[in-house]
This record gives C-alpha cells, sequence and structure tokens, in this order.
C-alpha cells in the first residue's frame, strides 16, 4: 500500500504500527464463527435520524445492510407524532439500531420509546453523534455516548492516517479512506474502547469507539459524510457494529494474539482475544491462564506511548483468576515441577501453546466454547513418568466444565502414562461475583 497526494487517508495498520501487526496472529475460524443469520429470522434493524434529510439519507445505508448482511430494516419517520401511535415505533421492534446524529427533537410519547430502547439493553450504533440531536435523553454524552462533542479536530484538516485497531468490527474492512473533517470528542470514558483513530500532524482524536454498558453495548463511528453510506468498507462497519452491539458473532471475525506487556502477569505474555470473546491473558512464565475478563482485545497504546513502557489496557470485568505458581505438576500436586515453555504455534486455526514438565510434553489450544461462547482450554499430553496434576482456584464468577480428568477437590488428574488428551471449559456464571 503506498500513500499517494490523491489518497492521503489509509487504514494504516501495517503502515504506521508494522511492530504491532508483525506479531499479532489473524486467524480464520471457518465454521467457529458462526454462519450468517438465517433468512427465517431475520436480524431486524431501525435506522433513525434527527430530520427528514437525516433520514432520506439513510437510504442508501439501509438498502446495503439488507443486502449484505440480510437485516430486515426499517426507517423511523421523520415526522414526531404527539399522540397516537408515534413515530418511532419501529424502536419497539427493533432488536438494534442505528442513529444517525440521533433521534432529534422529540415528543414525549417518543422520548418514551428511546428511553425504553436504550435501557432495553438492545444493540445501538450511532453515527456522528450531536448533543443537540439527542436533547431528549439527558446525560446522553456521558452516560451513553461517553464522549463529549466538540469544534472541528485540527480546524478541519482531513486525516492524514487512520489506524483501526483489533476489532471484530473491523472483519473484512482491509482499507478506509475519507477526506471528511471531523469533530474532536473528549472526555472518553474509561470503559470506552478506542478502535479507530485519526492523526493530523503530531494531534490524534479518536473516530470510533466501544462501550460494554449494564444496559447494553454502543458503538459510536464519528465519520458521518453520507457519501460513506455508500462505501463498501464503511457498510461493512455498521452491519458488524449492529452484530457486535448485540453480542451476535461476526461471521468471518479472527482471534488476535498479541504477546506484550500485560498488566498482573510477567512481561512477554499473551494476550488473546477469541472472536466473540471473552479474552485470555496466559503468562507463560507463571505457567497458566493469569485472568479471562469479558471484553475485547486490548489497548497496546499504553506501551508504545510511554517512556516505561506501560502495561497494556484491558476492557471489561475479570472473572477468572489464577495465582498459583505453576499449577501443571508430574507425579503429585505438590512437587514443584521442572517447567519450561517451549513456544506456541498456530493449530486449526488456533494458538496452541507447548510446555515441557518433568520431561512431559503438554500442549494447550485455547479456542472458543462448545456453543460458541467462553473459553475451551483443549490439552494433548505425550507419554510420561506418571500422572499429570492440575491444581484448581476457587472460581465465584465462572463455571467449569471438565472431560477426561478425574477430580479430588481442588485438583485435577490426568492419570495415564501414556499419550491423551482432556479439556476444561469456562464460562462466565450469570450473576456471579467478579475475583
Amino acid at each position: 500500500m503506498h500513500e499517494t497526494s490523491r489518497h492521503r487517508t489509509f487504514s494504516s495498520r501495517w503502515k504506521t504500527v508494522p511492530h504491532f501487526f508483525t506479531s499479532v496472529l489473524l486467524v480464520s475460524l471457518a465454521g467457529i464463527c458462526g454462519a450468517p443469520l438465517a433468512a427465517s429470522e431475520p436480524f431486524r434493524v431501525c435506522l433513525v435520524g434527527a430530520d427528514r434529510q437525516s433520514v432520506e439519507k439513510l437510504n442508501t445505508l439501509k438498502g446495503a445492510l439488507e443486502k449484505t448482511f440480510g437485516f430486515a430494516c426499517s426507517l423511523a419517520p421523520a415526522m414526531r407524532s404527539g399522540g397516537g401511535r408515534t413515530a418511532l415505533d419501529p424502536l419497539r421492534s427493533a432488536q438494534a439500531a442505528v442513529f444517525y446524529h440521533g433521534p432529534g427533537t422529540l415528543a414525549e410519547g417518543d422520548a418514551a420509546v428511546l428511553r425504553e430502547f436504550i435501557g432495553s439493553g438492545k444493540g445501538c450504533v450511532v453515527i456522528g453523534a450531536s448533543e443537540e440531536a439527542w436533547s431528549a435523553l439527558a446525560g446522553f454524552s456521558g452516560d451513553i455516548l461517553g464522549a463529549t462533542p466538540g469544534d472541528r479536530f485540527a480546524h478541519g484538516s482531513p486525516m492524514t492516517v487512520i489506524n483501526l485497531f483489533p476489532h471484530p468490527i473491523f472483519t473484512g474492512v482491509t482499507k478506509f479512506e475519507t477526506q471528511q473533517a471531523m469533530t474532536q470528542y473528549t472526555k472518553l470514558a474509561s470503559d470506552a474502547q478506542m478502535i479507530m483513530e485519526g492523526t493530523v500532524g503530531d494531534e490524534t482524536t479518536p473516530l470510533a469507539w466501544v462501550r460494554r454498558r449494564p444496559s447494553g453495548r454502543v458503538c459510536h463511528l464519528v465519520p458521518d459524510e453520507p457519501g460513506l453510506f455508500s462505501d463498501p468498507y464503511y457498510q461493512k462497519m455498521v452491519g458488524n457494529a449492529l452484530l457486535w452491539t448485540c453480542g451476535r458473532p461476526v461471521p468471518g471475525a479472527h482471534p488476535f494474539v498479541q504477546r506484550t506487556y500485560m498488566p498482573d502477569a510477567h512481561p512477554g505474555s499473551f494476550a488473546i482475544t477469541l472472536p466473540n470473546g471473552p479474552s485470555v491473558c496466559l503468562d507463560p512464565v507463571r505457567g497458566g491462564i493469569n485472568y479471562i475478563w469479558d471484553g475485547d482485545f486490548v489497548d497496546l497504546r499504553p506501551r508504545w506511548l510511554t517512556k516505561q513502557g506501560a502495561p497494556a489496557g484491558i476492557f471489561g470485568e475479570v472473572f477468572y483468576r489464577e495465582k498459583t505458581w505453576q499449577p501443571l505438576r508430574l507425579g503429585a500436586p505438590n512437587r514443584e515441577p521442572d517447567f519450561h515453555f517451549r513456544g506456541y504455534t498456530l493449530r486449526d486455526g488456533l494458538p496452541e501453546f507447548h510446555y515441557l514438565i518433568d520431561g512431559r510434553d503438554v500442549y494447550e489450544t485455547i479456542g472458543p466454547g462448545k456453543d460458541g461462547a467462553g473459553v475451551l482450554r483443549r490439552f494433548r499430553v505425550g507419554p510420561g513418568a506418571g500422572p499429570l496434576w492440575l491444581n484448581l482456584e476457587p472460581q465465584p464468577g465462572a463455571e467449569i466444565s471438565l472431560r477426561g480428568l478425574e477430580r479430588d477437590g481442588d485438583r485435577v488428574c490426568f492419570p495415564s502414562s501414556a499419550t491423551g488428551e482432556f479439556t476444561i471449559e469456562i464460562h462466565r456464571k450469570t450473576g456471579g461475583a467478579t475475583p
């Protein structure tokens, strides 16, 4: 990819951060990520504009979402009624919504429908939010959007670089370019994960972020120029964002694997994000999974931008945590192991880690659970002199399922000295406490 005077703005994942993407593994999970939505059960989306012109502009995007994704889309009428059938009634049956700038000025009936939708946990994608267009929802900027809109960034100059950071929303998006002047959003909430960033000179500005709120997921896309609604890559972003905000699989999404400096882990630990979540921190020095969090890929910018190299940032709650030193033991559960990490590779599209425990080969593959959610740890064990033990720890926030192991209290055993396999499946417990 080469920069030209005509196209100054690029999706620069390769151009500006090659040190990152040479070590990130983008792995296709055909058959794991899920097939496109069945035609018999179309995904219902409502597109809402602030005024009649906005609604008309959304027609192009509506057609693309119907054709490319097979969504069943409706447009909320621009005229807001004060009585009878409210104009935002299509929101009631929608599973997700796209708000172009915002819903605009609303009568009380429509405002009630909007509040009901926002608090329902349904998917919410906002394009170019403005405070004026959300006047019907008090506290929208801080509580929902997680940022405050301001003036034009860099006096309206077009972006010279646009970075797309790893996220399922960018599945199938190989580049993104626009000459649009961007609104600058400030005071980004601590739980808002920036997934797109624009640069002019030495200054940067967030161009897209996601939030996992208790009342539902939100994705905000700053680029809002109507011509983008005809851009296949932009259409793909919006469609993927709608699926992500509803917790649905994004077809073709890839896991990400990065060896980096993680919080509460030794340097050189692994950040692993599965296509539909969750994410895993595996510490090859301690010899196991340090924690699992209900979120997306890590924010590596603290590592790049600070002099001392701060740990990567994580977004989402940790629901599983281990602290036992080198919990895999050979022969007896209390015996200190001779543990060596021998590296990792890919097997069937997933990362496989190789350990040597008192001379016995152990291979661990980390992937999604059998239902597409959670984490499945699949172990292959080579021959060795004695049984293989694993010390488990109480997990108030997770449910653990075992196969191929014998359990003895908080210890489990692979009893055979011959080759074999066993699995440990981990799911977040509904209503479980965080460790």
